[in-house]
């Protein structure tokens, strides 16, 4: 099947940069240990032993999974190859041939986040618990209700990006909306710090996006922070934006196709 070996391209052409991936895992455990000792002292200033529903062990859990799936995610790293292909006019030779677009991407993509959460995302979960205690789920349901929760979080975020790539149909350079994109995907997320933490008033707009589905709502899954109704609701909201955004992403494709004008020609 076509888009399953797509897959398997995107996760075999990650293997080629072995280097590129232990360098990852280095920097992202070291930036790990500073936002893990900012924690320990917002905890030690506030006195407090549950800030927002998290403890201590909790927050420093939280640490461990950004740094372990935020590149899996598109949170620390953006890319910009649909873009670069609309700005080049590539994307006329894949117009042509015999395959769904958006289906193509995201096989492709799949197969990279799977690779850098296997690789690079379970390494730094193996080291972690070497310098700190960390809260782990509880139950074979939640283990499995995670990663149900893991692999929605993966196709909203390729779509985040996705959409913000078909900008270039309308820009000659629109680099700017994915720049911002990124930054509003590193704090609406739950990325760098957690959505419980936030102004109530804050986290409600944060809730209005389909950010918050991309990491708050995984990590809450497998922190526990989440339960009953609440988890099943977090669920329910990660399969709407699923389901909404991809129907969104393929209407902007649609879109932009049809004002598809190559320089020159």
């Amino acid at each position: 099947m076509l888009y399953l070996a797509l897959f398997r391209k995107g996760f075999q052409r990650m293997m080629a940069y072995r280097s590129a991936t232990l360098a990852g895992i280095a920097t992202n455990f070291f930036f790990g240990l500073l936002r893990t000792y900012l924690f320990i002292a917002v905890f030690d200033a506030s006195g407090q032993v549950s800030i927002g529903g998290f403890s201590l062990r909790d927050a420093i859990t939280f640490t461990a999974l950004t740094q372990a799936f935020g590149s899996s995610l598109g949170i620390i790293n953006w890319w910009w190859e649909v873009g670069k292909t609309i700005e080049s006019g590539e994307i006329i030779t894949d117009l042509t041939k015999p395959f769904h677009y958006f289906s193509f991407w995201l096989s492709r993509d799949l197969g990279r986040m799977v690779f850098q959460v296997i690789f690079r995302g379970l390494p730094i979960m193996i080291v972690y618990p070497f310098f700190f205690e960390l809260t782990w789920p509880t139950s074979m349901a939640q283990w499995l209700l995670f990663s149900l929760s893991l692999s929605m979080a993966m196709i909203i975020s390729f779509c985040w990006h996705f959409w913000m790539n078909c900008l270039s149909f309308w820009f000659v350079n629109a680099k700017g909306f994915g720049r911002f994109a990124w930054l509003a995907a590193a704090f609406f997320s739950g990325f760098l710090i957690p959505l419980s933490f936030f102004p109530d008033w804050l986290k409600a707009i944060a809730m209005w996006t389909p950010l918050p589905a991309i990491i708050n709502t995984p990590i809450e899954i497998y922190l526990g922070v989440a339960q009953g109704a609440a988890l099943w609701e977090a669920l329910g909201l990660q399969l709407f934006w699923v389901i909404a955004f991809t129907i969104i992403c393929e209407l902007t494709f649609r879109a932009g196709r049809k004002r598809l004008v190559i320089q020159g020609g």
